[in-house]
């Protein structure tokens, strides 16, 4: 859907999308197998020795052999969760789509967490951030949106950054308190560093008052780097980066 039609219609395209989805499953010992049902998936992967990883996929697409690598890669490290989980333990619906700054769900999100940081840190001039629409356009950035059955529970974005080619920003990402205990934040994460075609470095900037982020992010791989742009001097940015892995 283009992403210049109006809020209330993609919104209706996007919970449509949501609820008529197939799910997949893969083992590293077999190939991906795609079913209506989990009762359908139990009944194809009965034989298997690995139990393997299952998830939800948008009706005709087709999951590539990294996509599944990844679900199997996160079942076993963060266990069971919405975005991975084996067959014999069901989770409810967790859907991450691209979505645009004019989404009204996603601006809900936006807010929330701005009113979470200023709560956190009140002091003038303790904060910089910022999100703009140039900044998610194709080939520049991607904002992305987590909903759990439905209900908005996450948001996160990346942009590249001008002066660093091969490098993007990590921003605005949030987990709503319905949302948060079911590896959501980490789930955002992995989506956006796995839609970040061409990039091999990945920066984030947070604050000392938010220790599970720090948690989340040193769980992921990131690791405490030099500040850049707006954040040099900046009493309360923690900045980190990870490395994309070459193979």
């Amino acid at each position: 859907m283009c992403k210049h039609a109006p809020t209330a219609l993609r919104r209706l395209y996007r919970l449509r999308t949501i609820q008529f989805v197939q799910l997949a499953w893969y083992s590293s010992e077999e190939e991906i197998v795609v079913g209506s049902t989990l009762d359908a998936l139990r009944e194809r992967v009965a034989g298997a020795d690995d139990h393997g990883v299952v998830w939800r996929v948008p009706n005709g697409h087709q999951p590539t052999a990294e996509e599944a690598a990844g679900r199997l890669a996160f079942l076993r490290k963060h266990r069971i969760s919405p975005y991975a989980f084996p067959p014999d333990s069901p989770q409810p619906r967790l859907s991450i789509e691209r979505v645009w700054l004019d989404d009204t769900d996603v601006q809900v999100l936006i807010s929330n967490l701005n009113s979470d940081l200023h709560s956190r840190y009140p002091e003038p001039g303790a904060l910089v951030f910022s999100l703009e629409s140039a900044d998610i356009q194709d080939g520049v950035g991607l904002l992305l949106m987590a909903t759990l059955d439905d209900e908005p529970v996450g948001c996160g974005a990346f942009r590249v950054i001008d002066e660093r080619p091969g490098s993007a920003e990590i921003k605005r990402l949030y987990v709503t308190l319905a949302g948060r205990g079911k590896k959501i934040g980490s789930a955002l994460l992995t989506e956006l560093e796995r839609r970040a075609a061409g990039i091999d470095r990945f920066a984030l900037e947070f604050g000392p008052r938010q220790p599970e982020a720090q948690t989340m992010f040193e769980s992921a791989g990131y690791v405490v780097c030099d500040p850049w742009g707006p954040f040099v001097g900046k009493d309360f940015s923690i900045c980190m980066e990870k490395l994309r892995p070459t193979h």
